[in-house]
């Protein structure tokens, strides 16, 4: 039992390592800028959310060759199951929209597009709050209980908040949560390149995987 433990705090202590670059930070920041432009009524970058999804996995390997490993080394984290978590992630995301979808139902007595839009920040900070608890209960880093706090309270609170326009709200919401996001991960991106300097002896050398 006591191997179990130390297992698991010394993965924690990996994950929460390699995630003290601010990467995590600026790629949410990132989406959720580019996700905005769909409320705007000009969606000129929405077409390259489907790039970003199929090169992230290149963007974060490249980030962190390039600024991670040389100063931490290169760490191997467990593999884990990618299919089962994409099923708990869309079984997750399904069981909050079904559950919103009866809530506006019994206070409203119907569903609506209007409605719908006026309670997506509400449901982006409950989606919000499924990914940072999991990348919390992986990384034991509490600054994610402090992403949780502002994403979910930000997002009832602009969830009840009138606008002249249905899209305002979400709009508005993705806005300060992504420039949240970009700025804690900007900190975080510095303050990990002072904790961490370049070792004279990796810098500049591949990293060998």
């Amino acid at each position: 039992m006591s191997d179990k433990i130390n297992l698991k705090e010394m993965e924690q202590q990996a994950y929460r390592l390699l995630t003290k670059d601010g990467l995590m930070e600026l790629l949410m920041g990132a989406i959720l800028f580019v996700t905005s432009s769909s409320f705007s009524g000009t969606p000129i970058f929405t077409p390259f959310l489907g790039l970003y999804v199929i090169f992230l996995k290149n963007i974060i390997e490249g980030f962190r060759k390039r600024f991670t490993y040389p100063r931490i080394g290169y760490l191997k984290l467990p593999d884990e199951d990618s299919k089962k978590i994409g099923v708990g992630i869309l079984t997750f995301m399904g069981a909050i929209m079904l559950a919103l979808a009866v809530v506006i139902y019994l206070i409203y007595g119907r569903i609506s597009g209007d409605l719908v839009y006026k309670w997506i920040p509400l449901l982006m900070g409950l989606i919000f709050f499924g990914g940072l608890q999991y990348n919390y209960s992986k990384s034991g880093d509490k600054v994610n209980l402090v992403y949780i706090a502002i994403t979910v309270g930000a997002g009832l609170i602009f969830s009840l908040l009138d606008f002249p326009s249905p899209r305002d709200g979400p709009l508005i919401y993705m806005l300060l949560m992504s420039a949240m996001f970009v700025l804690s991960g900007t900190i975080r991106f510095l303050k990990f390149r002072r904790d961490y300097p370049l070792n004279p002896l990796t810098e500049g050398a591949e990293v060998d995987e």
